[in-house]
């Protein structure tokens, strides 16, 4: 995995922005995740963070990216803390991270595309449980692993 892409990375990220007086919105009807758009590679980036005070619990990044079968595509990424990671609170904060993405969506329809490096059973189980069988393997153009990816049509 690219380092850029690691949760992790963006986890120390957020901190640090934290720290330094940078505050995310909350997300309306819930207690504790919050949310900012901003641009990356040229696309817009919707970060949301389940924070418990300052410290981040858990992440979601959906970044657009190329076009797929015409229609927009949004790239996740997610991380959960290691301290809570296998006390199944991942899959249903992505979800409910998803739902208000989708909620918050004019698009009628698009994609959202998971990638997880083979080797990480954790996330590939997660992506299983989510979005069922993988569409492809592949592999990382940036770091030549093997990669199983998963593209799913969102339609409102």
């Amino acid at each position: 995995m690219n380092e850029l892409q690691n949760p992790m990375t963006g986890f120390k990220t957020l901190e640090l922005a934290f720290s330094q007086g940078f505050r995310m919105k909350r997300v309306p009807f819930t207690d504790d995740i919050y949310f900012v758009r901003d641009k990356a590679l040229g696309y817009f980036r919707y970060t949301y963070a389940r924070l418990a005070k300052l410290k981040v619990l858990q992440t979601v990044v959906l970044n657009g990216t190329e076009e797929l079968n015409g229609l927009p595509c949004f790239s996740l990424y997610y991380g959960t803390l290691e301290d809570l990671r296998g006390t199944g609170v991942t899959v249903p904060y992505i979800e409910k991270v998803l739902e208000e993405f989708k909620k918050g969506q004019k698009l009628k329809e698009y994609y959202i595309e998971t990638s997880v490096d083979i080797s990480n059973e954790a996330s590939l189980a997660v992506a299983q449980k989510l979005f069922g069988d993988s569409t492809l393997d592949s592999v990382d153009h940036s770091t030549g692993e093997p990669i199983r990816v998963w593209q799913t049509k969102v339609t409102r």
